[in-house]
């Protein structure tokens, strides 16, 4: 790059990953991206950072597909320069697809700790550098994962401690926290002696006011998790699931070892505990049920439960001695112990009714109706939250740019040209944050046309699917509630007030 060509725009990118590794801190790589654009007559129009993300996988990191979307518009900048082409992306397979695509659109990618020579050989060494970066990923996720493996073979504590243990900073094996293990204790005594299931341990112990550590009600799967979890046995268990959790690995996989911490279970209990865990953690192939598929075209939304407004979910309701089936609609809150109160209602005599309520308007010559719907668009409340939370980094980092001045690790220049920065970014945001303060609230109004007689006819055709059972029934009807007291549906369509 010539120092003497017209000003070139760029947009800077800066990634700090999960463990630091070799890297520099964000705020110095944003010092050397804004001073080597300077020497090279570049202005620098727009900051994208991600904290604390692998760069294996480019969709995890928000601010990156942020910054390639901007990159393809039709104003888009010169360069996006980067510290490394590692900051860029680790996986050198989606580099070549970023890299082409931005090409495409002559945005260049820049290394500026990595100069590359003018010619022929600049692409060549530019993917031996993305190569090395990628083997060095590869290569320290394996070190990582071996390093955790031993660990955990050696009954070392690699993660927080469960429901009924603290782990004080500074300690190295956790202690009994007295205020959580009763209740564990409660859950024990329940499965073991009182033979609860799950679900019924979580409402009681919802109905008693105990809480979960996050704050939030008892589920009957949390219970079966705490039940299943060796740690109440004075064991260390790592490794039991991949992909956030759902998917468990193989026991092969799993290593359970001897902790050092005092148990909460003797190994008779456990015993007992896993015998009859069993039937309620069936084998489960950790498969996914689809969001598109609706067991019955009232789910979805258009049943919900008068308690809580949950939706109101289909069952089978197949009978265990006799080859019948007794589908019924239940709120999922409550098929979770999550709320006491049964609003269970028959499926055959919940469709019942919802086909007479429709034919009524049919009887009394109201089948052919027109209506409409006012929409209210308010300013985004995700995008003031967004704002906020980047005042609340800017602040940080004029705090640290603060103290880098102070130990003498910066100049008074240095910090005076990062305060100025960092100011005009909080102005920026400011600015931002007032407009949507102030932005109006769009109000329009969609006009719809159905004929209910159709809709009849659609939801008694067998031959239809499930989802667009519900698409028309949706074009009406908003939502419906059951009153199992006075066993009395009530039911809200879009065309009235």
């Amino acid at each position: 790059m010539n120092q003497n060509e017209s000003l070139k725009t760029a947009f800077g990118y800066i990634r700090v990953s999960t463990h630091m590794q070799e890297e520099i801190s964000p705020e110095a790589q944003k010092h050397e991206l804004q001073k080597w654009a300077k020497q090279h007559n570049i202005l620098i129009t727009q900051w994208f950072q991600d904290n604390g993300i692998s760069g294996k996988k480019a969709e995890n990191r928000t601010a990156f597909q942020n910054m390639i979307a901007l990159a393809k518009e039709k104003d888009h900048p010169d360069y996006i320069l980067a510290w490394k082409f590692s900051r860029f992306a680790r996986n050198q397979e989606e580099s070549i697809v970023y890299k082409s695509l931005l090409r495409k659109n002559n945005v260049q990618v820049v290394s500026i700790s990595e100069p590359l020579p003018d010619g022929p050989f600049a692409p060549l060494i530019e993917r031996i550098i993305e190569w090395m970066d990628e083997y060095y990923s590869i290569r320290l996720s394996g070190e990582v994962k071996r390093g955790m493996k031993e660990k955990a073979k050696k009954g070392g504590y690699q993660s927080a401690p469960p429901l009924g243990y603290r782990r004080e900073k500074g300690d190295t094996v956790p202690a009994i926290y007295e205020p959580e293990a009763k209740i564990y204790r409660l859950i024990k005594k329940y499965f073991i002696q009182d033979e609860y299931n799950p679900t019924t341990i979580a409402r009681t112990l919802n109905d008693q006011g105990y809480r979960t550590r996050q704050g939030n009600r008892f589920e009957a799967r949390v219970v079966i998790y705490i039940l299943r979890n060796p740690f109440y046995i004075g064991k260390i268990r790592w490794n039991r699931s991949s992909h956030g959790g759902y998917y468990e690995n193989s026991p092969e996989d799993v290593i359970v070892s001897d902790g050092q911490h005092e148990p909460l279970c003797t190994n008779e209990e456990w015993d007992i505990i896993s015998k009859r865990i069993k039937k309620y953690t069936p084998g489960s192939t950790g498969r996914r049920r689809s969001k598109t598929l609706l067991p019955h075209y009232l789910s979805g939304g258009l049943f919900r439960c008068p308690i809580c407004g949950a939706s109101m979910c289909y069952q089978r309701g197949v009978s265990k001695k006799l080859p019948r089936a007794y589908p019924y609609f239940c709120c999922w809150k409550y098929a979770k112990g999550i709320h006491p109160e049964n609003v269970n209602a028959s499926a055959p005599k919940t469709e019942e009714a919802l086909l007479n309520s429709l034919q009524e308007f049919v009887d009394h010559g109201h089948s052919d109706i027109t209506y409409t719907v006012e929409k209210i668009e308010e300013p985004s409340g995700n995008d003031a939250a967004q704002y906020e939370q980047l005042l609340d980094k800017l602040a940080i980092r004029k705090q640290r740019a603060k103290e880098a001045y102070l130990d003498g690790i910066d100049t008074k220049e240095e910090y005076r040209e990062n305060r100025e920065l960092i100011d005009a970014e909080v102005k920026s945001i400011k600015e931002k944050l007032a407009t949507l303060e102030t932005a109006a609230v769009i109000t329009t109004t969609e006009e719809f046309h159905v004929d209910i007689r159709e809709i009849i006819l659609k939801l008694k055709d067998d031959t239809l699917s499930t989802l667009e059972k519900h698409t028309a029934l949706a074009s009406i009807l908003d939502y419906m509630e059951y009153d199992k007291e006075k066993d009395e549906y009530s039911f809200y369509y879009k065309f009235e007030e």
